[in-house]
């Protein structure tokens, strides 16, 4: 999420919602609030299935009533295209497809697809497919967590020395 931080936050500052489709976990206001998007702006969308989170996310896009719809899901081709066809028929929807992993080798109608690692202090970004030739390696960017830098982080993390062991007397019943 701290990637997508700046375009999230300039999509609510603009007054359009943020919709989250069918997020692995409820979303935290105050994680969220510290990346630029206020509660009272967020769509949270719980779907009881694949297929209802889809829709949801299709009827979302049409309609444009949100400025950025993140949808985590894995979809089938068909699906894949009906999504991107919708996304371009508004145009001003920032839509993000949060997919695992293992669908990297799968079609993809979408312009940019990446795959992203975690790497100490940062992500490392595989871009999967792009617009323009190749990139060989990956990008490492550096993303600082507002936690980690905070002065708390700057104390000694060594493990403190194992209490000494002391004898317990059983108590007299």
């Amino acid at each position: 999420m701290r990637l997508l931080a700046p375009a999230l936050a300039r999509t609510v500052s603009a007054r359009r919602p943020l919709a989250l489709v069918a997020p692995p976990q409820a979303p935290h206001a105050t994680a969220l609030a510290s990346l630029g998007v206020p509660s009272d702006a967020l769509l949270w969308l719980r779907a009881g299935s694949r297929t209802d989170a889809l829709w949801a996310a299709e009827q979302a896009l049409k309609t444009g009533c949100c400025g950025a719809l993140l949808l985590w899901q894995d979809a089938r081709p068909d699906a894949l295209r009906r999504l991107h066809l919708a996304a371009a028929r508004t145009g001003d929807t920032l839509f993000v497809m949060l997919r695992p992993l293992s669908a990297a080798r799968q079609p993809s109608p979408a312009v940019l697809r990446v795959a992203l690692y975690p790497v100490p202090g940062g992500v490392s970004l595989d871009i999967v497919k792009r617009r323009g030739p190749a990139r060989g390696e990956p990008l490492v960017l550096d993303l600082p967590s507002p936690i980690v830098e905070s002065r708390y982080a700057r104390l000694a993390r060594h493990p403190s020395a194992a209490p000494a062991a002391r004898r317990v007397r059983p108590a007299a019943v």
